[in-house]
């Protein structure tokens, strides 16, 4: 059912409710930006903090921030803590109605609460605490939210998990005028709930019954290709440099492959931040993996990276074959272990995930299938043993049928089985 807005309440006025509002239980560091102070500019609130006290002291005061996740000291993406809510920057409307309507049009949950921002509207959907590995999930509802809401003019720039949004109780000062906040629905989501209910509940997976004398003419089959989202992958991607620079930490990532190692990293966190972020990402990433480069160095060696993550949020693609194409930088699994060489020890194989050798990751798929049950899961009739007796039942009966004179096609008409089966079961005996 809609929401309209006759039914909102529950203003929201002052810093605290709005900080109350996304970290009530705080996992993590949040942190505050006074854009017009000349320095100490930036605040962190930790938990065990007094922050009722902390928080009160930016109330009235001018072009104040709080970012809407929470991190481990830093808003870097690597740094990501915990995911507290999804939000919109809306530009072209201060008008709720627009928004409710827009919302209602794109079969859009109401947002948990709204902030005026003085110039437009910030729409958040609050989240239960939801840990930084859920990140490709939450992107994807960013980018979907973002998207459906184009029509009432959603900042497409506004969709990266460090961003910080003006905090109510305090002004704009570019018109003076005051933020404040609203209560729609006050509700919290998990992320499972509010990813069905923007990207469309998942299908059920329905286990297929397999036809067992089929079997034969599906062993040339290709294995299936990866069936996660792009972020899913590049996310295990980020994961693995990570682990690989932990490795390397004593000493540092080797001479002649720590430009490779920025290059991969970043192209991984291309895919998770917006162009205006990924610049501090990448110069914070090669100030702790490769410091021997200065500034300038970084940015013109990553320049091409971060000229196609400009491209791909300005919703551009790139041809190739006849196809149109995300811009930004994809490798495959083999490609990137291939680029890194002996960066990547053998020692870390246990540890990696998506740059595992092939052997592992067939062996790890090997041990997984090991513990499967298909019969419960619908894939299969019976499990091994009862088709091993069954077969061998079927054998035995074949067997003593043609004994009694019955000629092979008989035998396979009245068993329902194919005259190969027959023929393959007669020759066991001689």
């Amino acid at each position: 059912m809609g929401i309209g807005s006759t039914q909102l309440a529950l203003d929201l006025s002052q810093p605290i409710n709005h900080h109350e509002k996304l970290h009530a239980s705080p996992h993590g560091t949040v942190l505050y930006w006074e854009a017009l102070k000349d320095d100490h500019r930036w605040t962190k609130i930790q938990p065990g903090d007094p922050v009722a006290q902390l928080v009160s002291g930016f109330a009235g005061g001018a072009d104040t921030y709080l970012t809407v996740n929470e991190f481990y000291g830093w808003r870097h993406v690597r740094q990501l803590k915990s995911l507290r809510a999804c939000y919109v920057d809306v530009d072209g409307t201060n008008n709720l109605d627009d928004v409710l309507d827009a919302l209602r049009a794109a079969r859009l949950p109401a947002p948990s609460f709204v902030v005026f921002s003085g110039r437009g509207m910030h729409l958040y959907w609050i989240l239960k605490p939801t840990p930084c590995t859920a990140l490709p999930v939450w992107q994807r509802v960013q980018d979907a939210l973002i998207k459906s809401l184009a029509c009432i003019k959603a900042d497409p720039a506004a969709r990266d998990c460090v961003r910080v949004l003006r905090l109510v109780g305090t002004t704009n000062a570019k018109n003076g005028q005051e933020v404040r906040g609203l209560v729609l629905t006050d509700a919290v989501w998990t992320l499972h709930e509010l990813a069905d209910e923007v990207l469309g509940a998942r299908e059920a997976k329905r286990g297929k019954v397999y036809d067992l004398s089929a079997a034969g003419a599906r062993k040339g089959k290709k294995a299936r290709k990866w069936t996660g989202s792009i972020y899913d992958w590049w996310h295990l991607v980020y994961r693995d440099m990570c682990a690989i620079t932990d490795y390397h930490w004593f000493g540092g990532v080797p001479e002649g492959y720590r430009d490779r190692v920025l290059f991969v990293m970043s192209v991984a966190l291309s895919w998770f931040t917006h162009p205006d972020s990924l610049h501090d990402e990448i110069l914070a990433t090669a100030r702790t993996f490769t410091p021997t480069l200065d500034e300038r160095e970084v940015v013109t060696l990553m320049a091409p990276v971060l000229k196609r993550a400009e491209l791909a949020a300005a919703g551009e693609r790139l041809a190739y074959n006849g196809k149109l194409y995300d811009p930004r930088y994809n490798y495959s699994a083999e490609g990137l272990r291939d680029y890194l060489g002996d960066v990547i020890s053998a020692e870390l194989n246990a540890q990696l995930r998506a740059l595992a050798p092939a052997d592992v990751i067939q062996q790890r798929k090997k041990e997984r299938d090991a513990g499967r049950d298909r019969v419960a899961e619908g894939r299969y009739k019976q499990d091994r043993a009862a088709y091993l007796q069954a077969a061998e039942n079927k054998a035995a009966t074949a067997r003593l049928m043609r004994a009694q004179g019955k000629t092979p096609k008989e035998i396979a008409e009245e068993l329902g089985i194919s005259r190969a089966s027959v023929f393959n079961y007669l020759k066991a005996t001689v």
